[in-house]
């Protein structure tokens, strides 16, 4: 088979998009791969570094009001457009597969174009703009919430779940306490709130956390914090601080700060953790309930169309999650709440079934299944069944 894969921009589209390269490199060894990204974006050196043959078309994000910018996005669609089809054409692709940003776009329309079937992801809660225009090229559109669906063509609609890349997942044989002590200055024994606020951190988080820290830590609960590069000292600074007025060591044990965790170590992250505190943002939504761990969502209140929101609020329906809303929160009303599921075990593990209820560990290897299947139904038959 030869599949080609799109999206970029940013992680939220590569790394779907390289986990399905996976899967589909698992599923069909022999097949073949090509991955059609932006010529500036993140996956110009993410995709090459996974192995994955790469080629670049432009690629230029769309405003959502408009202006002179809009003109520009539009004649980018049109270039972007242009240069996949030849691409497609050299490759004799029998399938793509996009999941999301604005050079999909580009790609897709030039694949249905073309004839060759098109598999979209769209995995938040609220479909997207890109993936709303797409939808109607689509042989099947991948989704992560059955809400979702009611935004499409019900029959193109397949609950598919987030792909996630292999090693997102903790192995079973690693226990909470070997995950905590992955980390310097955690207990093995201690109730573990883990924090992860994006790749990037999040700055109202952070403030939060440092709040809420010192009246955490002096009743047992630990915090692993990612603050993000760039927010690391400030976090630091603010904690510190917290610690100082509250009476306490400004090193007080209790609060591992991190500026951010490698890839290899959110499952050990996630495994450590009793409950997450976190943005809606679907990537890491899917990897803490693909890990099986309660949540505490706190969205981005500014996202597109408050998807954040809606993410959040699909998991707090299933029973995985409690979503507060960033307005009016600070580290007191957030410690009440974590402190008061510490004390509530039995809430606890009903919020750890839900979320593993809701988890889908296997997205990468169904959207790759469904792609062959559109690729070549009678070669592939029963093999990727």
């Amino acid at each position: 088979m030869r599949i080609a894969v799109t999206g970029g921009g940013t992680g939220g589209h590569i790394y779907p998009a390289v986990a399905v390269c996976e899967a589909l490199k698992a599923l069909d060894p022999d097949g073949e791969l090509l991955y059609i990204g932006g010529t500036s974006g993140m996956e110009t050196t993410i995709v090459p570094a996974a192995g994955i043959p790469f080629k670049a078309v432009t690629a230029r994000k769309m405003p959502m009001s408009l202006s002179m910018a809009t003109v520009r996005g539009l004649a980018a669609l049109v270039k972007g457009y242009l240069e996949a089809r030849p691409i497609l054409k050299a490759f004799r692709a029998d399938v793509l597969v996009g999941t999301g940003g604005y050079v999909a776009a580009a790609a897709a329309l030039a694949a249905a174009h073309l004839g060759i079937p098109v598999v979209i992801l769209e995995n938040n809660r609220v479909a997207g703009r890109t993936n709303l225009i797409l939808a109607r090229y689509a042989k099947r559109i991948c989704v992560s919430f059955s809400e979702t669906t009611r935004e499409f063509p019900a029959e193109k609609c397949v609950l598919t779940g987030l792909p996630l890349r292999a090693g997102t997942v903790a192995a079973d044989t690693i226990t909470s306490a070997m995950a905590r002590a992955a980390f310097t200055g955690l207990q093995p024994d201690l109730f573990t709130v883990t924090v992860i606020g994006g790749s990037q951190g999040a700055k109202a988080i952070n403030r939060i956390i440092a709040e809420a820290a010192p009246i955490l830590t002096p009743a047992r609960v630990q915090i692993l914090h990612q603050t993000g590069k760039a927010n690391y000292d400030e976090t630091a600074t603010m904690a510190a601080k917290a610690f100082e007025a509250a009476g306490l060591p400004a090193n007080a044990d209790g609060l591992c700060l991190k500026p951010y965790l490698e890839p290899l170590e959110v499952p050990l992250a996630l495994r450590a953790a009793d409950l997450l505190v976190c943005r809606g943002g679907i990537s890491t939504l899917s990897e803490a309930a693909a890990n099986g761990v309660p949540m505490v969502i706190i969205p981005l209140p500014t996202a597109y169309a408050d998807h954040q929101t809606a993410n959040a609020r699909s998991l707090q329906d299933a029973g995985a999650a409690m979503c507060l809303p960033e307005a009016g929160m600070d580290g007191v009303a957030l410690a009440e709440r974590i402190l008061a599921l510490q004390a509530n075990p039995t809430k606890l593990q009903s919020m750890r079934a839900s979320s593993c209820g809701a988890g889908k560990p296997d997205a990468a290897a169904d959207v790759a299944r469904l792609a062959l299947k559109l690729a070549s139904p009678k070669h592939v038959g029963d093999r990727v069944n």
